[in-house]
């Protein structure tokens, strides 16, 4: 929470000078089913029905602030959100943006979390569960899977086909589960041959354009353009523009002064 409300402090500062966009969520009745909020995401932000393209900048566009921030004392929290004063944030961790698949994937669910539970503090399996559902069908809607799945599990047409959807083989593996294309005994197996010859770290997130945040980063350009330049946002926050500028992104390109003891 306290990452998330420096992330919040800082959009906050640059709202003072740049407009961002509106946030643009529908509104979910209690009680609805995962698969059905996700069809309603989908109609309310006019996605076509193939793949969810540049997921993270369609969320940007959208009001969503999307930050990586290393959690490295946080072992179990790859990903959460947050609804600060009317503005949804996501964090996400370096290990998840390792792989734009699981990337992908847990932006999904958070924006499942904002949706189906921004009004309950509760946590629990169940929600975990709800927010998998949909990240599930707003990735891959049941009826294109349901046309694009193969008919027996194939491990190179799934990756193939997971190229296209921007989603893991191991995720399809579960659709097919869930469509009826396959049991849970095969699909364990699927899962074993799946971990002995995939590599999770194959596909950088570089590869997918639009999968990297830039909103706030784009922000605070304008905002130095326009006379509130870094270190000017520092002083608004009472912090270190290094660490604004960690807060944005921005590589830390200084030198590393290291001191050799001697004997």
């Amino acid at each position: 929470m306290a990452t998330v409300a420096l992330v919040w402090e800082l959009t906050f500062a640059l709202e003072r000078h740049v407009k961002l966009p509106e946030v643009d969520l529908p509104e979910v009745h209690p009680g609805t089913a995962p698969a059905e909020a996700a069809a309603l995401l989908r109609r309310h932000w006019g996605l076509p029905d193939g793949p969810v393209k540049h997921l993270v900048a369609t969320a940007e566009s959208r009001g969503i602030v999307v930050a990586v921030r290393p959690l490295a004392e946080i072992d179990t929290v790859d990903a959460f959100s947050v609804v600060i004063v009317d503005r949804p944030i996501i964090i996400t961790t370096p290990r998840r943006t390792e792989n734009v698949f699981k990337h992908r994937f847990s932006i999904a669910h958070e924006v499942g979390h904002l949706l189906l539970h921004a009004d309950t503090g509760e946590h629990s399996a169940a929600i975990e569960k709800e927010a998998d559902e949909f990240a599930a069908a707003f990735l891959t809607p049941a009826a294109s899977m349901d046309a694009a799945l193969p008919q027996r599990l194939d491990l190179a047409a799934l990756d193939r086909l997971g190229r296209t959807w921007g989603v893991s083989p191991t995720s399809l593996i579960r659709r097919m589960v869930e469509r009826g294309r396959t049991t849970e005994s095969s699909a364990r197996r699927a899962y074993q041959r799946l971990s002995a010859v995939y590599d999770s770290k194959a596909d950088p997130t570089s590869a997918y354009p639009g999968e990297v945040p830039t909103l706030l980063r784009k922000a605070a350009d304008l905002a130095g353009d326009h006379g509130a330049p870094v270190p000017a946002l520092a002083e608004a926050l009472q912090i270190s523009p290094y660490l604004v500028r960690d807060l944005l992104g921005d590589a830390d390109e200084r030198p590393v002064l290291r001191l050799v003891g001697s004997d």
